[in-house]
């Protein structure tokens, strides 16, 4: 970190762009690099903060591998990065928008924390097919959850509501694969793309700082 904060003060003093160059090159090249530059930057949803977006599904292995990585990584981020995630909606796989409904109606009741990695452990290691609404709620029965409560929120309009929002911000980003991670509507990687899962956080981490330097300027 202090060779980019020297890389930094170098170009400030030269009067150029105080971007390191391994941003200057990956982004030159788009996917070549450990992330890929958005051609058109997207505007973020809080003003004064860096933002990011993790893109997920919940029947995605890779996403379930991922998510308690992505746990402990929000846990130590700065005051001025603001984290969320987005429950991709494919139309080619009927299930994508169920399990976003699933995510919603979670997130709408306060338990998004405390049931996600259920939600991914029915999915992959009990196997349980969440195609059909009737094994959400019997799941959700199981989980201890009030039956009544969960199935009224899942069926409202405000949950299918956000599942449409959820649909256009996957086809806004242009999210054809997950886990993916949107850096400030400007940048996005993945851990496939950055190396590995654990380096796709380093990678992040990389782009907040650049984006937190460029904020100064």
């Amino acid at each position: 970190m202090n060779s980019l904060r020297r890389k930094v003060t170098v170009s400030l003093s030269l009067g150029l762009i105080a971007v390191p160059h391994w941003v200057q090159a990956a982004g030159d090249h788009g996917e070549e690099g450990p992330f890929s530059k958005i051609k058109e930057p997207l505007p973020t949803a809080t003003p004064g903060k860096i933002e990011v977006i993790e893109f997920f599904w919940y029947g995605c292995p890779h996403c379930a591998k991922v998510d308690p990585m992505v746990d402990a990584w929000e846990k130590k981020l700065p005051a001025d990065v603001a984290f969320r995630r987005e429950h991709i909606v494919w139309d080619s796989r009927k299930e994508t928008s169920i399990h976003a409904q699933i995510f919603a109606t979670l997130r709408a009741m306060g338990l998004l924390a405390q049931h996600q990695p259920a939600v991914f452990d029915a999915i992959h290691k009990d196997r349980i097919n969440f195609r059909e609404e009737s094994a959400v709620f019997e799941w959700a029965v199981k989980r201890g959850l009030d039956s009544k409560k969960f199935e009224a929120m899942y069926k409202s309009f405000g949950m299918q509501a956000q599942v449409n929002k959820m649909k256009a911000l996957t086809n806004t980003y242009k999210i054809d694969g997950v886990p993916k991670f949107i850096i400030n509507g400007q940048f996005s990687t993945e851990p496939h793309q950055a190396g590995g899962e654990v380096q796709v956080f380093e990678v992040i981490n990389r782009l907040i700082e650049q984006q937190r330097v460029a904020a100064k300027r």
